[in-house]
């Protein structure tokens, strides 16, 4: 019996024995290398006192630094913190309106107190600036919004220097960029979409030139024959200062009139390049900044739920129409709903009754071949 006599040799106590001592041996090699780990780990960090060959004291502990900049990350992601330099950011930019009340401007004493405040709130930010920068590290310097910070920081400190630049502290109302994630979409939207609105621009601008040269040749007299009050096309560059005019809609129908008194069929080169300038290229430009917000709004969504933008579009119109519904309709589909997970309780209900008869059923089958099965036993003993 080949089977029976490995079996054997298996169970014998020398197998036994020695399984047990490599077992042993084992624990004692494993625990030794944990222990030796602990003590590692556990070690006081040894501090250098100056003594080595550099003079440099890098025995600094990193872990106390991370701790320190997972607190400093803790406070400056804080929405409290976030309000806070808000309302510095909304006080500062309003005093720096006030201050330009006659007022204000002429009393010494309040010009003096906004300067402590102004000091005051450019201490702060200065701190956030350091805490972000701190708690960043190599990151900072990949983060535009960081930097922009850090830029209106630097500028309203060489302010406080020069006195010429003293009118760029405003600049610090733009950190409401930086704070407020709607603005901040605006501001991304607008930069994506910048080589778009340059082809614009160029066209606009193709547009501009070609009128300009057209009105300069064709009403270039009418001011030196006394047809209008003001030089509008007298040269090229006066021609472009009054189609931007006109393309502003800016009292451009009295232009207008003074040039039809001349010429009656100049109203028509007038509504052709307004409807060319003011309706349909600047509508452009606007038609190009909502679609990158809608694009930016599609990609928010997309990275929020997983979804790729495509499916994020379409669950933006679904959920677009869906707001349209009136009450009574939303009320009717919620009910719906509802009817539909009754009927699939009641369904899983009835499977459960079904399986349980199903298993009772099996249960006695099972029993009762187990009965026939003792019987024939009992009965072959007997025999």
């Amino acid at each position: 019996m080949p089977i029976a006599s490995q079996l054997s040799q298996l169970n014998s106590p020398e197998r036994q024995s020695t399984l047990q001592r490599y077992k042993s041996d084992t624990f004692i090699e494993n625990h030794a290398k944990s222990s030796r780990f602990r003590q590692i780990i556990n070690q006081p960090s040894h501090r250098n006192n100056g003594n080595n060959g550099d003079g440099d004291d890098h025995s600094y502990d990193l872990r106390d630094i991370n701790i320190y900049r997972r607190k400093v990350g803790e406070i400056i992601h804080d929405e409290r913190f976030d309000v806070f330099i808000l309302i510095l950011i909304a006080i500062n930019s309003a005093l720096y309106g006030i201050a330009t009340f006659p007022s204000i401007k002429q009393n010494a004493d309040l010009i003096s107190d906004f300067e402590k405040v102004d000091l005051a709130i450019l201490i702060v930010f200065t701190v956030e600036s350091c805490m972000n920068i701190f708690y960043e590290g190599k990151r900072f310097v990949r983060d535009g919004w960081l930097i922009f910070d850090l830029l209106i920081v630097i500028i309203s400190w060489a302010s406080t220097e020069v006195k010429s630049l003293q009118v760029f502290r405003i600049f610090r109302a733009f950190r409401f960029l930086t704070k407020v994630q709607m603005l901040r979409n605006v501001v991304v939207a607008l930069f994506s979409v910048i080589p778009a609105i340059a082809a614009i621009n160029v066209l606009l601008l193709l547009i501009m030139y070609i009128f300009s040269v057209m009105y300069t040749q064709l009403f270039k007299d009418l001011f030196e024959e006394g047809y209008t009050t003001a030089d509008y096309f007298g040269t090229l560059d006066l021609t472009v200062f009054t189609l931007f005019q006109i393309m502003c809609l800016d009292e451009w129908s009295g232009i207008a009139y003074e040039v039809a008194e001349q010429y009656y069929w100049s109203w028509l080169i007038f509504i052709i390049f307004i409807v060319m300038s003011a309706f349909v290229v600047v509508n452009l430009i606007i038609a190009v900044i909502c679609d990158a917000l809608q694009i930016l709004r599609k990609a928010e969504r997309a990275m929020l739920f997983g979804l790729s933008e495509d499916e994020a579009g379409e669950w933006s119109a679904e959920e677009k129409n869906n707001s349209e519904l009136s009450v009574h309709k939303e009320e009717d589909v919620i009910e719906q709903r509802i009817n539909d997970m009754n009927r699939m309780l009641d369904e899983v209900v009835a499977s459960q009754e079904r399986m349980n008869r199903t298993i009772q059923y099996l249960t006695i089958v099972v029993n009762s071949q187990q009965a026939k099965s003792l019987s024939r036993g009992g009965s072959k003993v007997m025999q």
